[in-house]
């Protein structure tokens, strides 16, 4: 399903973090919160600056971190709530390195978190983190909003479909279950980005279809994906899968390993997919030719 109507949705993750960053450093610059009121304009554009994006940066790593961890099993508001937790500790020393910079912030303390952090160094780390994760696991709440609403893309299951009549059987006993997952699939992209795809790329929770006609920000697992679609293409990269008809050129060479797609985009190989690229695409790689789509 396409994350439509968000920042997420409108761009890939990157950008839309860029997005988020942006707006958030305006807003937080022209709201004049307490703790950058002694700033003047300029200054408290540069130290939002500086905080939002080290929070949407720490988000991320904190995500890629847990993600690559055993906890995929547990609930996802779980999942979401250790690396919003995470992240902010990760930060939490950035944080009080930038609030030093600064020295038009300091003011008498009115609260026992002011207190804490002036005994020291890691006290102040310590107020840091206990003052910014309340405000990051509500961020990286409101971001992941479309997973909490299961607003996601997964494909069918047998407690999905009704179960099949007498008449129709047969047909379903024919069909391989791989196509029929390939079909739904198809099925289940937005009209607009049409059938053919050139690539599939994983950012954090989502995949990035790119077709000859558009490109959509869609909820899914990149692998799952890719089993779908075998017979169509090859996963070169746990985080790009490529359709073999739009590979145009592929380079192995040393350390740099690549697929050039039809689209002129050139998507990373891993070592440890090169093999399996030279095995899909013949012995010689590095002259593949494909005509390229107009």
């Amino acid at each position: 399903m396409l994350v439509s109507d968000t920042v997420i949705g409108r761009a890939p993750v990157k950008s839309g973090f860029a997005l988020t960053a942006v707006g958030l450093t305006l807003l937080f610059t022209l709201m004049e919160p307490e703790s950058s009121a002694n700033l003047d304009f300029v200054e408290r554009l540069v130290f939002w600056a500086l905080q939002v994006t080290t929070a949407l940066l720490g988000l991320m790593v904190a995500s890629l971190l847990v993600s690559s961890m055993s906890y995929k099993r547990l609930p996802l508001y779980i999942t979401l709530l250790m690396s919003g937790v995470l992240g902010a500790l990760l930060v939490s020393p950035i944080f009080a390195s930038i609030d030093n910079w600064f020295a038009g912030i300091k003011d008498a303390p009115d609260s026992w978190l002011d207190i804490l952090e002036q005994q020291g160094p890691v006290y102040h780390v310590m107020a840091e983190f206990l003052e910014i994760t309340p405000g990051l696991i509500t961020i990286w709440f409101l971001i992941n909003i479309p997973l909490l609403l299961n607003i996601t893309y997964r494909l069918p299951t047998d407690e999905d479909e009704p179960a099949p009549s007498t008449k129709n059987l047969a047909t379903e006993r024919a069909t391989e279950p791989r196509e029929k997952l390939r079909n739904d699939f198809y099925e289940r992209l937005p009209r607009v980005l049409g059938r053919d795809i050139v690539s599939i790329s994983s950012e954090l929770h989502y995949v990035n279809v790119k077709t000859v006609d558009a490109k959509a920000l869609i909820i899914g697992a990149l692998n799952q994906i890719a089993e779908a679609l075998d017979d169509d293409g090859v996963l070169i990269h746990r985080s790009h899968w490529v359709h073999k008809k739009h590979v145009v050129n592929v380079h192995i060479s040393g350390n740099q390993a690549w697929c050039e797609m039809s689209d002129g985009e050139r998507l990373p190989i891993s070592r440890s997919k090169r093999k399996l690229v030279k095995a899909y695409f013949g012995n010689e790689p590095c002259a593949v030719k494909t005509k390229r789509t107009a």
